[in-house]
């Protein structure tokens, strides 16, 4: 045995001989659990580790929850009823034990969430709020114009029937001449197309110009003398398609958008120009007379035109309707979001209001946590806890007006629910949110860290000097609950008042071991921090991401408890001193909390206007670039 291991042997020997076996336990409710009731009943036990030796003796024992004294049965069991205070939202409740013979004490602690929660899986209703402002549309409509599917040839393939069996020449004696018309071959085409969409109250109004129209007839007289087949060639500079549609969740589908046309389609020709070319329309003299019996067909092909383009088809659309709904189901926050944080996000609307201003869109909202290494997964490190529900938060739906809180004009707010957000944060810590090594703090508060080391730690741990003075030293961190925002602002007017429980410190010494490679770590104390920290979010522009800013807290917002000490003593220090300097540390958690890419919305990124509050929403106001 190395001269290290007999250390380490005889120093086993002397903590156990410092221990004591009691230990406290509370074993309902859970740590974590959401209660929804003004109290609770904790019940535990006390038992000792040797009981076969050292016995639970109750008369040497004495023990209190959250400060009131609480008898123990016979057995060592206890059970007691606890006030719940909804404000506070997150309720620690602390049993001490101390075994008055000895001065041995034991501690453990949980924390209830008084309130309501949603389940994993569930939705957080009415949690996400995308307005589109006027501006925004007007950034969209180059792309949205490539999303519409507006080929000619599938709209209106040949031998599609555009008139049929019409009165082309209407005399005294009733109609002198009927026609039928068709497309025929070459099939239709144009160079190009736009889309022009304008917000206004309960609908959309679009126009959709398509340049350079060239369209080849077929009309067919029939039995009627006066009118022969010929060949037509229709060519337009432009033709404009101008309709109302209103916007609502899909039925089938709601995480997309359902556009139903409201009247009818108007369609307008600039630089009209008819040609025949074949035919008795188009032979000397005759042609001439025949074309001038028929006249200008613009107003003939426009109306059929138009009654084509009104016409439902069997998915209950008309053609525009269908094109520009097919068009909108690019607009999706759902894959873009979730694959930027690692996390699959489903966010089904539950409104699409048009206005003057813009187009709101609310969706209700749920953050699963996938584990895996794929688009949308994560792979969680040690120590990140498996969460089953989070913290809601009963709020409004926001109104958006035509500017920022700031005063800026932007082209799209996003917007996120306490309730929304508190489901994202419970999905990142489950992913690894807050798990952080800690090997230096400021202890003294002059800006430079010190090394944590054995030495260190002594002052305030006193046993940890017997390992010698300049061991290395490190904090584990670890959330055993996720942390939650309540709606309300920071202390110091932050964005968000982010509370922290039961917040997982344990302190490590290593011992360098010459007969391994693994250096032995001994575990010196264990506490749980809760701390109300002021939260902001910031905008990297390198990154293009949001990212968490924590504010350093005041000492008063943040307590620590002891609940494993191998010593058995108090450690009054520590919980004393640790307020006062986990103000250090804490901000530089917010590296943990990672950052909020932007997603891009039809291929155009982001450019933050402002992030600021809209109601009780935390909202992004953006610039489409």
């Amino acid at each position: 045995m190395s001269n290290l291991s007999r250390v380490v042997t005889l120093l086993a020997l002397a903590v156990m001989g410092m221990t004591g076996c009691m230990r406290v336990e509370i074993e309902d409710p859970e740590n974590g659990s959401f209660l929804d009731e003004p109290t609770t009943v904790v019940s535990g036990n006390v038992f000792s580790t040797n009981p076969t030796q050292v016995p639970v003796d109750v008369a040497d024992l004495s023990l209190e929850i959250n400060g009131a004294n609480v008898a123990i049965a016979e057995d060592g069991t206890f059970s007691t009823s606890i006030m719940l205070d909804p404000n506070r939202v997150f309720n620690p409740i602390e049993t001490d034990i101390l075994e008055i013979s000895t001065g041995y004490v034991d501690s453990d602690r949980i924390v209830i969430i008084a309130g309501e929660s949603i389940a994993e899986g569930d939705y957080s209703p009415e949690a996400i709020a995308l307005q589109i402002n006027s501006s925004g549309l007007d950034a969209l409509q180059p792309v949205v114009s490539g999303l519409v599917d507006l080929d000619l040839p599938t709209l209106i393939p040949v031998g599609t029937i555009v008139v049929d069996n019409a009165c082309l020449i209407d005399g005294i004696f009733g109609c002198l001449g009927r026609a039928t018309i068709s497309i025929v071959s070459p099939q239709p085409s144009i160079s190009s197309f736009d889309v022009d969409f304008d917000s206004q109250q309960n609908s959309i109004h679009a126009d959709i110009s398509l340049r350079d129209l060239d369209l080849n007839l077929y009309l067919d007289g029939g039995s009627y003398i006066l009118i022969p087949n010929c060949d037509l060639n229709l060519m337009a500079d432009t033709v404009t398609l101008s309709g109302n549609y209103a916007l609502e969740p899909d039925s089938n589908n709601p995480s997309k958008v359902d556009v139903a046309q409201l009247g009818g389609i108007s369609t307008s020709f600039s630089g009209f120009d008819q040609t025949f070319t074949s035919g008795a329309c188009n032979t000397f003299l005759i042609g001439d007379i025949i074309q001038a019996i028929i006249g200008d067909v613009e107003p003939t092909v426009r109306d059929a035109l138009q009654g084509f383009l009104n016409t439902i088809d069997s998915n209950g659309n008309t053609v525009i309707a269908g094109a520009i709904e097919g068009a909108l189901a690019g607009v999706d926050i759902s894959g873009p979001v979730g694959e930027a944080l690692n996390t699959e996000l489903d966010a089904p609307f539950f409104q699409v209001q048009e206005t003057t201003t813009g187009i709101t869109l609310g969706s209700n909202a749920r953050f699963e946590t996938k584990i895996g290494t794929g688009p949308g997964e994560c792979d969680p490190p040690a120590g990140a806890p498996d969460l089953s529900a989070s913290y809601h938060v009963s709020q409004p739906f926001p109104s958006f007006g035509a500017t920022a809180p700031n005063g800026m004009p932007y082209d799209i707010g996003l917007g996120i629910s306490s309730s929304g957000f508190n489901q994202l944060l419970r999905s990142m810590v489950e992913c690894g949110l807050l798990v952080a090594t800690i090997t230096e703090i400021d202890l003294f508060g002059t800006g430079t860290p010190v090394q944590l080391t054995s030495g260190v730690l002594s002052a305030f741990i006193p046993w940890v000097g017997n390992l010698g003075p300049d061991l290395p030293a490190r904090i584990e961190i670890a959330p055993t609950i996720a942390p939650l925002i309540t709606g309300a602002p920071g202390p110091g007017g932050e964005l968000a008042l982010l509370k922290l429980a039961q917040l997982s410190l344990k302190v490590f010494v290593e011992l360098d071991d010459p007969n391994s490679e693994i250096p032995i770590s001994v575990e010196s104390a264990a506490l749980m921090l809760d701390a109300d920290v002021g939260i902001n979010l910031g905008f990297d522009s390198v990154s293009g991401s949001l990212v968490f800013e924590l504010t350093e807290p005041n000492p008063s917002a943040i307590t620590v408890k002891t609940v494993e000490n191998p010593s058995g003593m108090e450690l009054p220090q520590v919980e004393a001193l640790l307020p006062h300097i986990v103000g250090s540390f804490l901000p530089s958690l917010a590296g943990s909390l990672g950052s909020f890419p932007l997603p891009a919305f039809l291929g155009l990124s982001l450019e933050v206007v402002e992030v600021a509050r809209n109601g009780e929403m935390l909202t992004i106001y953006a610039d489409l670039e």
